[in-house]
């Protein structure tokens, strides 16, 4: 008896796509490529149209040549930035490849559509965790003896960050800002977990007015066997309006910055001690520090100071503290200055962390 052969499969076939992410306040996109050519350009004649004076009229044209997408660019005056270098001539992009045009980023990507299609899945939750996060931020503080204001810049590849403010008492103030390792739906969890305890004041058996019992507190809650091997930094403390006494420890994160007037110089407030998840039962330190009336204090994550330049160096801790120091700009919130500040020092597009600024003023 003869059998009839099963079909052959039909391989599915491979998508071009462009993401393109703009400059902070411009919607994502994403468009096919293929099969015809797609021109790129600040003109309405293009397919892709980018709307910045960086742009070119006619920048650049992307085309499938036996099955890759190859860019060229045609003549623009800033050129085409492929993961950083200039395109001198026709260039065939991986997938991933990073296009920079003036302040647009465009990624190519390649795959099969069932591919993308999970990927989208996981991008969702990502922005699900992101919007959850964002959620439980505080509202800034116009008034009383505390004022304070923030901004948080989430990043397309979501990380930990969280910061949080509040009243103890009536006379007795605490901020915090944490950073979890890692980034994903994992580690923004993470944060909104030690955020929601934070707020609430739910570590039973706590001190909350003394930094060292609040870190022991977390670590003794957040070990990292615990955690899927996540463990998180932390700024911790607690000003008392009484006193001017500010009171408060670190857990593997950088000082936080005080300005005081008449000083040229922000001072770290800084205490040694390991991230949180670590080391059970570790012996956490504080420090104090009496708070001048003007006094202004800068809590960030390493995503406002770990930027990539635009000619790919990566800047640290030390070129962040002048723009600390730099004097305020009328009518622009400080915690918007130093925004503005990190996102001109670095590359176009996306940044590859969260940033998180924090700005406290003492009356």
């Amino acid at each position: 008896m003869l059998r009839r052969a099963a079909p052959a499969a039909v391989a599915e076939p491979i998508v071009h796509l462009l993401d393109i992410d703009a400059a902070e306040g411009e919607p994502a996109r994403r468009v096919a490529i293929g099969p015809g050519p797609l021109t790129i350009g600040r003109g309405a004649q293009s397919d892709v149209v980018l709307p910045s004076g960086d742009v070119s009229r006619s920048h650049c044209i992307i085309a499938l040549e036996d099955g890759a997408a190859v860019v060229t660019d045609l003549g623009s005056t800033n050129g085409t930035i492929v993961d950083g270098r200039r395109a001198d001539g026709p260039q065939r992009l991986a997938s991933g490849a990073r296009l920079a045009l003036g302040p647009f980023t465009l990624v190519y990507r390649s795959g099969r559509a069932a591919e993308f299609a999970r990927t989208e899945e996981v991008e969702k939750d990502l922005a699900r965790a992101g919007r959850y996060v964002a959620a439980l931020l505080p509202p800034p503080l116009a008034d009383g003896p505390v004022r304070a204001d923030w901004r948080f810049v989430p990043s397309t590849n979501i990380g930990g960050d969280g910061f949080g403010y509040g009243w103890l008492d009536e006379n007795r103030f605490a901020a915090w800002l944490l950073d979890v390792s890692g980034h994903g739906v994992g580690s923004a969890l993470l944060a909104a977990s030690v955020m929601n305890l934070l707020r609430v004041h739910s570590l039973p058996g706590t001190d909350f007015t003394d930094a060292a019992s609040v870190l022991a507190a977390l670590n003794d809650r957040f070990q990292m066997d615990r955690q899927g091997g996540l463990y998180f930094s932390i700024w911790y403390g607690v000003y008392d309006v009484r006193t001017r006494i500010l009171g408060f420890g670190c857990a593997g994160q950088h000082p936080g910055f005080m300005m005081v007037p008449g000083d040229a110089a922000p001072h770290p407030l800084w205490v040694k001690n390991p991230a949180v998840g670590l080391a059970p039962d570790w012996p956490y330190r504080r420090a104090e520090v009496v708070v001048p009336p003007g006094a202004r204090l800068h809590l960030f994550s390493d995503g406002a100071f770990e930027v990539i330049t635009p000619d790919g160096l990566q800047l640290t801790i030390g070129d962040f503290l002048p723009v600390l120091a730099a004097p305020p700009v009328h009518g622009l919130a400080e915690p918007e200055r130093l925004w503005r500040a990190v996102r001109n020092a670095s590359r176009a597009g996306p940044l590859d962390d969260d940033v998180s600024l924090v700005t406290l003023d003492f009356v």
